[in-house]
């Protein structure tokens, strides 16, 4: 099976590179980089979620081959939204979607963290906590970073969900630490789906998802292995 990555607010695609040598053998790890993030590349950064969406499909669209969705943070909207985007052009939808470190969109607090000068923005990014101080001491790279990331925090702040619900019918697991989100707030994302969402604690901070490597993986092996289980005998069955 296929796992498609998408990355956090200011991430790269090789965040999730680590991933590789823990997962399982049949699962294949395909991280989709968002326009804009490479030093070779001219594109323009993707302005809104949806935008995000539209070009996560075009790694997707053509995929025959069972496969899941992962998104954290920003990422779990981007996901969200090319589930919808795949369901509306009645093209092969995911097995399975992990939905981590993010509330759903109806609870969603916007600050407007994106509106703040620089210097402020500056500040309230470091204290959100996942920058390592070394790489803001590089100036060139820091102001590319936290350029990304005021781009992704504005599409984040000015996102909301305008579709009906629910909207998955597919297996939804949620990833979560709840010194980040409050159990009872991850769990509203069932309203966005057709079956009981799964639900999965990690001790850290809001990037448990970088802190808790080994452990995460882990869980995506068992989820994902169990449901290309569950493909291969359903596709027995009509042979």
């Amino acid at each position: 099976m296929r796992l498609y990555t998408v990355p956090y607010a200011g991430g790269y695609s090789f965040t999730y590179l680590k991933w590789k040598p823990l997962l399982a053998q049949g699962v294949k790890l395909h991280p989709i980089e968002l326009p804009g993030r490479s030093d070779a590349s001219r594109d323009r950064l993707c302005s809104t979620i949806e935008e995000m969406a539209v070009h996560c499909l075009r790694h997707i669209e053509a995929d025959q081959e069972p496969y899941a969705l992962f998104g954290h943070s920003m990422g779990a909207y981007v996901v969200l939204e090319v589930y919808r985007a795949l369901e509306a052009r009645g093209l092969p939808l995911p097995q399975h979607l992990i939905l981590s470190g993010m509330k759903p969109p109806h609870l969603y607090e916007n600050k407007n963290h994106h509106l703040l000068d620089e210097a402020s923005f500056r500040t309230k990014m470091l204290e959100m906590g996942g920058i390592p101080s070394l790489l803001v001491n590089e100036d060139d790279f820091a102001a590319t970073l936290f350029r990304l990331l005021r781009n992704d925090l504005r599409a984040v702040e000015l996102y909301s969900w305008k579709g009906e619900l629910p909207v998955f019918s597919c297996d939804v697991s949620l990833f979560n630490s709840e010194t980040d989100i409050r159990r009872e707030h991850k769990l509203e994302w069932n309203r966005y789906s057709r079956r009981p969402c799964g639900y999965y604690s990690f001790r850290g901070t809001h990037f448990f998802v970088n802190e808790r490597t080994a452990d995460i993986v882990q869980v995506i092996n068992q989820l994902l292995c169990q449901e290309a289980t569950v493909i291969e005998s359903r596709e027995g069955g009509r042979r």
